[in-house]
Order: C-alpha cells, then sequence, then structure tokens
C-alpha cells in the first residue's frame, strides 16, 4: 500500500564518519551501487578498504525460518560496543549491540541498522543521533523487545561495490552463528537502513544465496538470512537515479563522479555502466523468495527521489512479496521519518507481522 503523511519537522544534517585509514582493496566483482551522498541540488518548495583476513566456521548454522529459543545466555549484556565481526583489527569490521535490559534472557528479535552516509561518511553510533531523531527509533525498537545492531562497513574512495555489501552480510553472519552468546533469535533478523545504508541493506536481504556478492569474510557456514527488509530514504535502481533526480529536482551529479558512480567505479549512465549499475541494484533481485518490504520515502528528496521506492514498489507487487510504501511531503533524512508517531508505530506493526511472530 502507499500511505501519505504531512510534514510535521524541519530537516536538520548529520555528521559524517571521519576519515579511515586507508585499505588495500581485494579483488572483487564488478557492480555498483548508489551512494546517497550530496549529488543532489536544492529540495524543491520551502523545505529545502580492505578484504578482511580471518574466515571462521559458524558453531551452529540455522534457517532464517526457524526460531532458536534455547539460544538465551546465561546473562543479558545491554550494550556490547566495537563487537569485531570479522578479525582483522580494522574499525570498518565492528558493530554494535543492543539488547533490551528488562524483558528477560531473551532470545530476542534482531534489526540490522545499516547508516547512511553516501557510501564516503557515517558510521555504526549514528543509530544513537538525535539531531534527527534517529535514537527515537533506537529506543522504540529496545522498548518493543527487539535487539539492535550496528555495524561499520568499508568506505569509498578505499572500496568499492561489492565490498561493502559484503561487509554487512558479514556483520549479520557473525550475529546469527553467535545469537546464544548474544541473547538474540538467530531465525527473526530484519534488515533496515537508511539512504545508503538502506541500499546496502536491501542488497544483502535479497541477496542472501548469492555468494559472488555476499562474500565469505569472516564466520562462513550460516548465511545472512532475513525476514524482513525496511527501508528509508532508500536508492534502490542505480540505473534511473541521475533521471529520477532531474525528473524530482530539476537535475543532480551525473557519471562516474557521482557518489553511485564512484562505488560502482564507472559511469552508471553509460551503456557499459549501466550494466555494472544493474548487478549493484536491489530491484535486479527482486522475486518470490525476496522477504516483505517496507519503505518510506520523501516527495521533496532531491538525494533518494520517491520514484526509486515507487519502482522498488511496483517490481515487488509484479512479484507478489509483501510490501507497504508510505511518502511523506519532506526531504531527504528528515526528522519525521523517525519521530512522527504513525510512522513508528507503522515501523513496529509490520516487524512484529513479519519478524517477531
Amino acid at each position: 500500500m502507499i500511505t501519505t503523511r504531512r510534514p510535521i519537522r524541519r530537516r536538520t544534517g548529520r555528521p559524517a564518519r571521519g576519515a579511515l585509514p586507508a585499505v588495500v582493496l581485494a579483488a572483487a566483482l564488478v557492480g555498483g551501487l548508489a551512494g546517497c551522498g550530496t549529488d543532489a541540488p536544492p529540495a524543491p518548495g520551502p523545505a529545502a578498504a580492505s578484504t578482511g583476513a580471518g574466515t571462521t566456521s559458524a558453531p551452529a548454522p540455522s534457517t532464517a525460518g526457524r526460531s532458536n529459543p534455547a539460544a538465551a545466555p546465561a546473562q543479558i549484556v545491554p550494550e556490547r560496543t566495537d563487537v569485531a565481526y570479522v578479525d582483522d583489527g580494522t574499525t570498518e569490521h565492528r558493530l554494535d549491540l543492543f539488547v533490551p535490559a528488562d524483558r528477560g534472557p531473551g532470545p530476542f528479535p534482531v534489526v540490522v541498522w545499516v547508516h547512511g552516509g553516501g557510501w564516503k561518511g557515517g558510521d555504526k553510533s549514528d543509530i544513537g543521533l538525535e539531531d534527527i531523531q534517529m535514537s527515537q527509533t533506537k529506543k522504540l525498537l529496545l522498548d518493543r523487545g527487539y535487539a539492535v545492531a550496528a555495524p561499520n562497513y568499508r568506505l569509498i574512495p578505499n572500496t568499492r561495490f561489492p565490498e561493502p555489501m559484503q561487509d554487512v552480510a558479514a556483520a549479520v553472519r557473525h550475529l546469527r552463528a553467535h545469537a546464544g552468546e548474544y541473547g538474540l533469535d538467530a531465525g527473526r533478523f530484519a534488515l533496515m537502513g537508511d539512504s545508503a545504508g538502506a541500499h546496502l541493506a536491501a542488497m544483502t536481504a535479497l541477496t542472501p544465496g548469492r555468494a559472488d556478492l555476499q562474500g565469505t569474510l569472516g564466520t562462513t557456514g550460516v548465511d545472512a538470512s532475513v525476514k524482513a527488509f525496511v527501508g528509508f530514504y532508500g536508492l534502490y535502481d542505480l540505473r534511473t537515479r541521475t533521471e529520477d533526480q532531474k525528473n524530482v529536482c530539476g537535475g543532480g551529479k551525473p557519471g562516474a563522479e557521482s557518489s553511485h558512480g564512484r562505488l560502482i567505479g564507472a559511469d552508471p549512465d553509460s551503456p557499459e555502466g549501466e550494466k555494472v549499475a544493474a548487478t549493484a541494484s536491489p530491484v535486479t533481485y527482486v522475486g518470490p523468495a525476496t522477504p516483505p518490504v517496507l519503505l518510506f520515502s520523501g516527495k521533496e528528496d532531491c538525494t533518494a527521489p520517491y520514484p526509486q521506492a515507487e519502482g522498488f514498489k511496483a517490481a515487488l507487487d509484479r512479484a507478489g512479496v509483501a510490501n507497504e510504501l508510505t511518502l511523506i511531503d519532506k526531504p531527504h533524512a528528515d526528522p519525521q521519518f523517525f519521530a512522527d508517531p504513525a510512522l513508528q508505530e507503522q515501523l513496529v506493526r509490520f516487524l512484529d507481522a513479519h519478524v517477531k511472530r
């Protein structure tokens, strides 16, 4: 369904992650990812890396569709920071994990939140940001009985697709493999993200059987399957981003120097680059096995124009995949996405129906 809501807040900016150490890029599948960066003109209207070392074998693989209630730990640790999900000593391969502190020993369903930042910035700590009220989403999920995990991943210019999504997949595999230790339910995971993170989360959620895309970093023997995906103002078809920006806002930065062009290492608007962009587009992988999807997008967004979400929804509808799309009259990363009580309740209802049940 498509729901349209009226604006209640103004947009504020958000800090990016600081510069990261240079890394040695591994040979990787050539593909492209739409970076939700700053490749956008002003909004209309008044509102304006290295492949990780060591691979470890998962102690107890499980399927995403099966709950594992026997995996509860002896004692819940409400907050773990800088957990290494790949044993290579880099900050890019760390995650933070938050578990409900007052709801017993678990095991808890899990939402893995992937931060945005144009694939060149942002940090796992963004889940606690108050300037755009993202911290409300973290608190909401914990209050409703969900664990929340937030991974870092490699950033451009020190990486290229598919490495960032391989990092996200490695984080999910680590959490599923260590679910018993952390008090998590390995069979009840969702992926969620904003902006560039929504794209990475969608790519990971839609390709659990594609080793060429998901990679083999860190823990193996368990996959990155999830039961649902939630995207806030994301990019889902890199082939059409430039055209969508032109239609909604009069244009953006095209070509190889756009954020998604830099990520795929090609001009996504050229015939050759279009093929690479298709490989890195979530819409390419929609099919009957795609997990349920919830999308939020802004009608004044010039960075990730709302036709991206509409096109993704159309593909999901054709495949018979359960999905919802809510549009609001706001720009990219507006606080309303996280502060509007109606949107908060929609998020929880969706997760309860498709993940917690």
